[in-house]
């Protein structure tokens, strides 16, 4: 999903604590994210997250001062991810075609997930964790754009067919219209990127 346009500063990191707590916060970020994906950020109660966990409500706010760090954590665990995924895409032996499904279908399977009101609360309630969303969306963008470029047809302007590709990807990914069309979002991916490659790719 392409988050809205936003200006917001950039926000500061947790603090390196112990081993222990590193792990900690990562079972509270999964845990918060799974309670999160229907009724948004805002819908999460702490007290049922420290209990599904099982943990104090002492050692959830050790971990996360608030729950806009939370959230501002959760979207920085993603950009980790996203990026050492893309990364192992770029050095892998799959062709620039092949890397672009496996990273649309990837950015699916896990955006999503999400309601529309996650995201509409991410946007409205959450500002600093939208914006860094947004910074580190156009960070990869950027990155999927310098290592397609090099494989679009020299009579096309590269920047205009790799943006036409995000135009087609979201437009492939719009769940209601699979329905209608009586195919699955992976299907429907998979056929616009082959579509889109054939066109726009070097004989790949």
């Amino acid at each position: 999903m392409q988050p809205p346009q936003t200006a917001e500063p950039a926000t500061a990191e947790l603090p390196e604590v112990s081993e222990n707590l590193v792990k900690m916060r990562t079972r509270i970020i999964n845990g918060f994210e799974s309670l999160a994906r229907d009724p948004g950020p805002k819908g999460v109660v702490m007290t049922h997250l420290v209990s599904q966990l099982g943990i104090s409500t002492k050692t959830l706010y050790r971990c996360f001062p608030n729950k806009t760090q939370l959230v501002i954590e959760m979207i920085r665990t993603w950009s980790i991810e996203q990026t050492q995924n893309q990364q192992r895409r770029i050095q892998s032996t799959l062709t620039p075609r092949e890397r672009i499904v496996e990273a649309s279908l990837s950015w699916l399977e896990h955006y999503g997930q999400f309601s529309d009101c996650f995201w509409l609360q991410l946007a409205r309630d959450y500002p600093e964790a939208q914006a860094l969303y947004q910074r580190q969306y156009d960070e990869f963008i950027e990155r999927s754009r310098q290592n397609i470029s090099p494989f679009v047809k020299p009579q096309l302007n590269a920047d205009l067919v790799l943006s036409g590709l995000m135009v087609l990807l979201e437009h492939a990914g719009n769940l209601e219209l699979c329905e209608q069309l009586n195919i699955t979002r992976k299907t429907a991916i998979n056929q616009t990127v082959n579509v889109w490659a054939d066109g726009a790719l070097i004989g790949v």
